[in-house]
C-alpha cells in the first residue's frame, strides 16, 4: 500500500472515531460527571466538616454518588445516607472528617434497623488511615442471608488472630449507639440499644462490648480520619431494597488539627485516688474528683451506714486522667453515706454526710 493510501485509511479512521466512538464515550462521561464532581462536597454536620466521598472505589468496590440525594442533613441536623439506584447502577454514600482524630471516645448515635439489612449491605463505623491503621464497627451478612453475627469490632489487619470479635446485634430499637475509646494502650468496644450521650446506663443495655489489649493498636501520629460508611459488598446489587437509609444522629468524638504525641508522661495521673468530696457536709449536691493511673472500667457506688447499695453515681469506661463530676442526692434521705471507687485492680472508699 502506497504512503498516501496509508494516509486516506488512517484520515477514515480517524473520522469514524471522532463520529461514532467518542461521541458514546463522552456521554459515558457526562453520565458519570453528573453523580461525581471533581471537587469534593463538605458539609457540616455534629460539630465539624465532613467531605463526602464521590468516584469509583473501595470498599467493595463501589461508584460513591456525592449526590444530595445519596448524603443529606434534615431539618434536625441528622444525617442521612442513602444507597441508591441511578441510571442501571448502584450507587454508595460515605462521609470522613477534614481533620484527624486521636485518642478517645468515638461515639455514633443512629437510627437504623440493623437486624433487617439486606445480605449484601455494609454499615461502617471507623477511623482510618490505610488498611493496616483502622479501627472498625461493622454491620453486615456479608453476603449470606442466613448470617448472624451480622456486628463485629476490629482492628486491622483482621487476618491477625484476636484483631476481630463477631456478636449477634439482638436489638427491638432502631435507635442504637456505638463506640470505641481509643486509648495508647488499649481500646474499649460498645454497642447499646437507644441513644446515651452522657454516661452509659447499666450493663444490661449493652448489645455487646469488648477491650482490644493487641499490638496492632494504630498511634494517633498515623493521621487517621473519621469514617462512615453504607455499601455494597463486593459491589453486589442489594436483594431486598426496603431498608437502604440510615441516620446518623450524632457523632461525638476527639478532633485536633495537630495531634499531640510527645505529652510527658507525668502529666498523667501516677496513682489511682479517691478525692473527699466537697462540700462536706452538703445539702443535695456535692462534688467528687477522682483520679486514674490507666484507662479501666470504673463505678462509684453509694451505700449507707447499713452497707446497702442505694445509688450508682458512674458506670462506664474512663480514660487515664484526673475527672471530676456533681453528684445529685435528691432521692435520698439525709444520713451519713460511704461512696466507692471501683476498678479492675483496685477500690478505695470515703464518707460524706448529706443534710437538708
Amino acid at each position: 500500500m502506497s504512503i498516501r493510501n496509508k494516509y486516506f485509511l488512517n484520515l477514515k479512521i480517524i473520522i469514524l472515531t471522532l463520529f461514532f466512538i467518542a461521541p458514546k464515550l463522552n456521554a459515558q462521561s457526562q453520565s458519570l460527571k453528573k453523580h461525581s464532581n471533581t471537587t469534593n462536597r463538605i458539609i457540616d454536620f455534629s460539630g465539624c466538616k465532613w467531605i463526602v466521598k464521590s468516584g469509583y472505589w473501595g470498599p467493595g468496590p463501589n461508584y460513591f454518588s456525592d449526590s444530595e440525594e445519596s448524603v443529606w442533613l434534615d431539618d434536625q441536623g441528622r444525617l442521612h445516607m442513602k444507597i441508591r439506584k441511578i441510571d442501571d447502577r448502584w450507587y454508595c454514600p460515605e462521609v470522613y472528617t477534614q481533620r484527624y482524630s486521636g485518642y478517645g471516645e468515638h461515639r455514633f448515635l443512629i437510627e437504623y434497623d440493623v437486624t433487617d439489612m439486606d445480605q449484601n449491605v455494609v454499615l461502617g463505623l471507623f477511623v482510618y488511615a490505610n488498611d493496616a491503621s483502622e479501627i472498625d464497627i461493622e454491620f453486615s451478612k456479608w453476603g449470606d442471608p442466613n448470617f448472624n453475627k451480622i456486628g463485629s469490632f476490629t482492628i486491622q489487619p483482621y487476618t491477625v488472630s484476636g484483631n476481630m470479635v463477631r456478636f449477634e446485634a439482638i436489638t427491638d430499637s432502631i435507635r442504637t449507639t456505638h463506640f470505641f475509646n481509643w486509648q495508647e494502650n488499649n481500646i474499649l468496644f460498645g454497642s447499646l440499644e437507644g441513644h446515651h450521650e452522657g454516661l452509659y446506663p447499666s450493663p444490661d443495655y449493652f448489645i455487646h462490648r469488648w477491650i482490644y489489649w493487641g499490638d496492632d493498636n494504630p498511634g494517633s501520629s498515623h493521621n487517621l480520619r473519621t469514617h462512615i460508611n453504607f455499601w455494597l459488598f463486593q459491589g453486589k446489587s442489594p436483594v431486598d431494597t426496603s431498608n437502604l437509609e440510615v441516620i446518623i444522629t450524632k457523632v461525638i468524638q476527639p478532633l485536633s488539627v495537630n495531634i499531640k504525641t510527645d505529652e510527658p508522661k507525668n502529666k498523667l495521673p501516677n496513682e489511682f485516688k479517691l478525692n473527699q468530696n466537697y462540700p462536706n457536709p452538703f445539702h443535695r449536691k456535692t462534688t467528687i474528683q477522682y483520679q486514674l493511673k490507666e484507662s479501666d472500667w470504673i463505678t462509684i457506688d453509694i451505700f449507707n451506714l447499713l452497707g446497702k447499695k442505694v445509688d450508682t453515681a458512674i458506670n462506664s469506661y474512663q480514660s487515664a486522667d484526673r475527672h471530676t463530676f456533681t453528684y445529685d442526692a435528691e432521692k435520698l434521705p439525709p444520713g451519713i453515706y460511704f461512696y466507692r471507687l471501683q476498678g479492675k485492680s483496685f477500690s478505695q472508699t470515703r464518707k460524706m454526710i448529706l443534710m437538708r
